[in-house]
């Protein structure tokens, strides 16, 4: 379903309680919200899809489409059906269409019942979809506003009682014995940065990753941390760093143009070899483009953050549960390899809404702070052990932890000779050859000895499967490679792909940035496609659908 209307008019308020009442139900929820960077007045919308089974994706269809303005009738396209309820207030006019128009006065019960119309929207479809009365109220007396509670459950009882005296079927939702938690993806991340044992937090307020730091600045206290909102993104990166480099876990969250400030932090980072972890919500660029709309444009920058030869690891999760365990594997990632991690995030799972059965948690073994030296004499501690897999030691009690920006020895001591540079590049370069090999949430799914093969990055990863759920009622057989570790690149991905003849790249940017850079990595002989969409929303799975049978013929 959708909701549709103006911003300030409380639909992300109305999302979140219908929600929270389809997670009380046990029903599995999955939403996107279309907003512009204005406060008051733009065109926004929220789409909700609701299940008793799993979803991954936005739908191709719209069943139920609530306008609160005229505005709300935007951008419809071919996703409403003749069987497709509009609900719109008596006095609104709509042009010619094939839909069925629910006329209701909406705007008149929300002034008797001296409430909101959101609200009275929200009870009107607690109706249609079966929720109920009761399911509503205690989710409104849970995330209301002390002084609007009573004014809101005025406002779910006038919508409600609309829909009773509208004689209107009920799509009556089952409802499953367990409910279910209520997620953003900025909370999942949050979360595992405490699991990973993270004490510190910088950050500049940036749309779409700022909500992340929102979090951790009330979460992280709690757990005897700090996060701080600083000046600008190149105080946070090297603020992370000089925590890091004092013994804390840390981490910065940021978006594009962000990340584009932090690009000498992180080459610091790499050459220092002081861990950190940098969170990168993209959205669409270049420059400030639409802060708050959708898109993987950052793989570029990611993959390569910095001038010179930087090892760095660039890792992309691809469900609401791996924001979870892939922010824990990147704090411990940076301490094994002593480099940035850059975790690569959509806003579409960061800033929306998403049921969870359970959160499987994990503790992270944390680092071993050093101990506080005093003394003449100390050593320095050597970074390097000399074994063959280049991998740094970590540092030890009773030693001199030395970090330079300069070239240096193993020790971290100034050395600006050819050899030293030659023989510390491949230290700091070969380092990550056990993640080339051993690549992290490595995933191949579907058919295995198929000639034909999909890969996609992120949040594509839904509805990739839900249109190949019908591709393979076909016959065809496709499989299906989620990429979720972008740097360095695993070799397994060229080893399953070398008999492929047939390989779709899936992302969504416009100059195809997933595609150049595996495309070194895919077969010479097989033929190469790319699926792309940048219109700021996610991939519908008839879009990927549309993409597999124009091409292939199903």
């Amino acid at each position: 379903m959708r909701i549709a209307g103006l911003t300030g008019q409380g639909i992300e308020f109305a999302t979140e309680v219908i929600v929270r009442a389809c997670a009380m139900k046990g029903l599995n929820v999955y939403t996107f919200r279309w907003f512009p960077t204005i406060v008051r007045g733009g065109f926004t919308y929220s789409e909700i899809r609701i299940s008793d089974e799993e979803v991954n994706a936005l739908p191709d269809r719209i069943d139920v489409l609530a306008v609160l303005d005229e505005s709300g009738l935007k951008d419809l396209d071919s996703l409403l059906s003749e069987d497709s309820i509009m609900l719109i207030d008596e006095g609104l006019s709509i042009p010619h269409h094939d839909w069925r128009v629910v006329r209701q006065p909406l705007k008149k019960a929300s002034s008797e019942a001296k409430s909101r119309l959101n609200v009275v929207v929200v009870g009107f479809i607690s109706g249609l979809l079966g929720l109920g009365y009761d399911v509503v109220s205690i989710v409104l007396e849970k995330i209301s506003k002390k002084d609007l509670l009573e004014s809101n459950l005025r406002g779910v009882e006038a919508g409600y009682k609309l829909f009773v005296e509208s004689s209107l079927e009920s799509f009556d939702l089952p409802s499953l014995s367990v409910s279910k938690s209520v997620v953003q993806g900025s909370d999942m991340v949050a979360l595992g940065a405490l699991s990973a044992g993270c004490k510190f937090f910088a950050g500049y307020p940036i749309t779409p990753s700022t909500s992340i730091m929102e979090k951790l600045m009330k979460w992280l206290p709690e757990v005897g941390g700090l996060a701080v909102q600083v000046e600008d993104e190149l105080s946070a990166v090297n603020m992370v760093i000089g925590a890091s480099y004092a013994g804390a876990r840390s981490m910065t969250a940021t978006s594009g143009p962000g990340l584009s400030l932090m690009v000498e932090g992180i080459g610091f980072s790499a050459m220092a070899e002081i861990p950190i972890v940098v969170v990168d919500v993209q959205r669409v660029g270049p420059s400030t483009g639409i802060p708050t709309a959708y898109e993987q444009g950052d793989i570029d920058l990611a993959t390569h953050p910095s001038h010179g030869d930087v090892p760095r690891i660039v890792l992309a999760p691809s469900t609401i549960e791996e924001y979870y365990s892939m922010t824990v594997t990147a704090f411990e990632l940076a301490d094994r390899y002593r480099c940035p991690v850059i975790l690569l995030l959509d806003q579409v799972y960061v800033m929306n809404y998403f049921t969870l059965d359970k959160l499987e948690a994990s503790r992270a073994s944390g680092r071993k702070y050093v101990s506080r030296v005093r003394g003449e004499g100390l050593q320095v501690f050597p970074s390097y052990s000399g074994l063959a897999d280049c991998i740094p030691s970590p540092p030890l009690d009773g030693f001199l932890v030395v970090a330079s920006s300069v070239e240096h020895d193993v020790r971290g001591l100034s050395m600006q000779d050819g050899q030293t540079h030659v023989e510390m590049s491949w230290r700091r370069l070969g380092k990550l050859r056990e993640l080339e090999e051993n690549p992290v949430e490595w995933e191949v799914l579907g058919d295995t000895d198929s000639s034909e093969a999909i890969v996609s990055v992120g949040s594509c990863r839904g509805a990739v499967e839900e249109a190949l759920e019908k591709v393979r009622g076909s016959g065809r057989m496709i499989m299906h490679i989620p990429l979720k570790q972008l740097w360095p690149l695993p070799r397994k991905l060229g080893e399953t792909l070398r008999n492929i003849e047939k390989i779709y790249v899936v992302e969504q940017n416009a100059s195809g940035q997933l595609l150049n850079l595996i495309s070194s990595m895919l077969p010479k002989t097989a033929e190469l496609k790319s699926i792309r969409k940048f219109d700021g929303c996610p991939f519908r799975p008839g879009e990927i659908y549309k993409g597999l049978v124009s091409d292939g013929g199903v």
